[in-house]
């Protein structure tokens, strides 16, 4: 079986999204498929097959889209944010056809936008599976706050922008054969939001390949805590959506009781000169370290006491599992799939989304529970080797592909 992966976003790029497509590659590849992935490169300046010498400028094929973009949309505004989304969106649909689509057995795309694309160039007896590794309209929700903070919810989602990705969500998933949902939360929002039947979605968990996770780590401490602290450890990118800026408030509280900890934030984004200025009103600068990004995450994991996600909205982060696997207890929001991934009391706890203090007492409870804290990481770890493992994953995604090829030739979508 020949299989293309296809996404519209850049890759390889540091995220839950490459961790997906790399496990899934190499594993498929294992038992003897072929899987090319076709997508834009880093620089966003070329769509291409990863591995393959032609690459498909957009420069090159990009005259003829803006000219139809401009014939049959005259109302947008040239290099708009919607403008350049439809320049990418159709780069991608011809960039595939060049790739000759027929001679793969499965397309699987890993984002809605993908398979929009893909669903209008495709021959019509490949099957077009979609993962929903994130909720599209909601992480431009987010971004739309960033940028415009005084206007209201509803202000943003009356947004043309907004609408735009919203639409572009819906003929994602109504373009689909099948769609995979990491959650029962994402399950639910595709069945209610976008009008999805239940019977084509398979909900099943990302996995990580666990036999291997520590081998890469280097054994010789990058950085360790400063004497007698005890790590708060928090992976991710540093934008609004993810909560660090909840984060920083509840150790602000955290700091009046006690002082035996510190904080790492280990990655990069947008607000992180707005982080770090928090962090200098707050006074915690003696507090929180910014260590930006690193391959070895790993080590970090093993050198931290308690993993924190207070994300505002989050499907299923890898971080978390990964933080799980490491055998840290884990403190997630109660926000879309965050909840799922965490068994209270056994392998983590759960707060309110954006409720500082809760959060707080959360740290302070576990800091102050050397025993609790430690029979917690006991039981995330295992807890973590069933849940996120790497073999049913990938049998489930083959699961996805036998059924999605049985409708394609029963009754195509």
């Amino acid at each position: 079986m020949r299989i293309l992966l296809v996404s519209y976003y850049p890759l390889p790029y540091t995220g839950g999204v490459w961790t997906f497509v790399s496990l899934l590659k190499k594993s498929l590849e294992d038992l003897g498929y072929s899987v090319d992935v076709l997508s834009h490169t880093p620089d966003t300046t070329k769509y291409r097959i990863i591995g393959q010498e032609h690459e498909i400028e957009i420069d090159d094929i990009s005259p003829y889209i803006k000219e139809k973009i401009v014939r049959e949309m005259p109302s947008l505004p040239v290099n708009s944010w919607i403008y350049n989304v439809e320049v990418f969106r159709y780069s991608l649909e011809l960039s595939a056809a060049y790739y000759n689509l027929q001679q793969y057995d499965i397309i699987h795309a890993l984002d809605v936008t993908a398979a929009r694309a893909m669903s209008r160039v495709k021959p019509p007896h490949v099957p077009l599976v979609t993962s929903a590794l994130g909720n599209l309209s909601r992480d431009i929700f987010f971004t739309l706050k960033t940028m415009h903070r005084k206007k209201t919810d509803q202000e943003l989602r009356d947004t043309f922008e907004y609408q735009y990705h919203k639409t572009l969500e819906h003929l994602g998933y109504q373009s689909s054969s099948l769609i995979h949902s990491p959650t029962r939360w994402m399950r639910d929002n595709i069945i209610d939001n976008f009008s999805i039947s239940p019977d084509r979605i398979m909900t099943f968990s990302y996995g990580l390949d666990i036999e291997n996770f520590h081998k890469n780590s280097i054994e010789h401490p990058i950085i360790g805590p400063k004497k007698g602290k005890k790590v708060i450890l928090f992976i991710g990118r540093l934008v609004y959506l993810k909560g660090v800026h909840h984060l920083l408030d509840a150790l602000a509280l955290l700091k009046e009781d006690r002082d035996d900890w510190e904080c790492w934030i280990l990655g990069k984004g947008e607000l992180q000169w707005e982080l770090e200025e928090q962090c200098k009103k707050l006074e915690l600068s003696n507090l929180v370290r910014f260590l930006g990004i690193s391959n070895d995450v790993a080590h970090f994991l093993r050198e931290a006491d308690i993993f924190v996600h207070p994300s505002i909205h989050d499907t299923q982060p890898y971080s978390v599992m990964e933080a799980q696997l490491a055998g840290l207890p884990v403190l997630v929001s109660n926000t879309a799939g965050l909840p799922e991934m965490v068994e209270v009391g056994r392998s983590g706890l759960v707060s309110s989304v954006g409720n500082i203090h809760e959060l707080y007492y959360q740290l302070k409870y576990l800091l102050e529970n050397d025993i609790l804290r430690k029979q917690l990481a006991e039981c995330t770890k295992e807890w973590a080797k069933k849940r996120w493992s790497l073999d049913t994953m990938v049998n489930n995604v083959l699961s996805l592909y036998k059924q999605a090829k049985t409708l394609e030739t029963e009754d195509p979508v």
